[in-house]
């Protein structure tokens, strides 16, 4: 979302938040083979005619073999946990619902947001596998 606003230096410039994906590798120590996705939001602002970006908030991560797994319950449990971090830092920030809902679309290419009985999967730990 852009809005337009005057700071006390008197220019006018455009901001907008938007969604950042950046590949990170795990912590030290950690398995090195697993590579995580991570969502960023960020401001893009236009000041003294340059376009500046700040880092808002660090969304959720989630490891990219979750996201490409055949097995479709672990790959919902994951984009589950996934989406309830995302979903309490947006819950934090007190975005505008507009705001918001694009952002959640945006993050939703990537990542989908899965079916509500994903988190029974922990308990049922019966894999059911897509063609």
């Amino acid at each position: 979302m852009r809005k337009l606003l005057k700071p006390a230096t008197g220019i006018w410039y455009f901001r907008a938040m938007h969604v950042k994906w950046e590949k990170q590798s795990p912590p030290n120590g950690a398995n090195g083979k697993n590579i995580n996705l991570a969502a960023l939001l960020v401001e893009s602002f236009q000041d003294n005619g340059s376009v500046k970006h700040r880092m808002i908030e660090h969304l959720g991560a989630i490891e990219e073999k979750f996201l490409a797994s055949k097995v479709r319950n672990m790959r919902e449990f994951h984009q589950g946990l996934f989406w309830t971090v995302v979903d309490k830092k947006l819950d934090h920030l007190g975005l505008d619902p507009h705001q918001r809902t694009r952002i959640e679309a945006d993050i939703s290419q990537m990542v989908s947001r899965p079916n509500e009985d994903w988190a029974l999967w922990g308990v049922t730990c019966i894999p059911r596998f897509d063609p």
